[in-house]
């Protein structure tokens, strides 16, 4: 496999609705895209108290495959608006990635919908 090096996943999870805003601020930011899935917790109430913090069923998750040196921008542009002390309550981490197939980095034309 020829894989690729230096590239990062961003996961991002929050209260069900929140996500989109949230790539949009990725893609201000430089992202060049990303994935949302849609789920619920797997808590067994409806809502329940984590370390202080409300959690809610419906929950969005946005992955997010960058540069390594885009990590740290992209999530902060994330957190920004929606972490954890806002409506969304969302919470973000990266994990290194090891091998990738298909990724591209290259600028997006410029009359392409973002």
């Amino acid at each position: 496999m020829n894989a690729q090096t230096g590239q990062t996943l961003i996961v991002y999870i929050a209260n069900h609705g929140f996500a989109y805003d949230a790539m949009k601020a990725a893609r201000k930011a430089g992202a060049r895209g990303g994935t949302i899935l849609h789920g619920r917790s797997s808590l067994s109430t409806e809502k329940a108290k984590f370390f202080g913090i409300t959690l809610h069923p419906e929950k969005d998750v946005l992955l997010v495959v960058c540069k390594d040196e885009q990590r740290d921008t992209l999530m902060q542009a994330i957190t920004d608006q929606y972490g954890i002390n806002s409506e969304a309550q969302g919470l973000c981490f990266s994990l290194k990635v090891t091998d990738s197939i298909g990724f591209s980095f290259d600028p997006l034309p410029e009359d392409s919908e973002q």
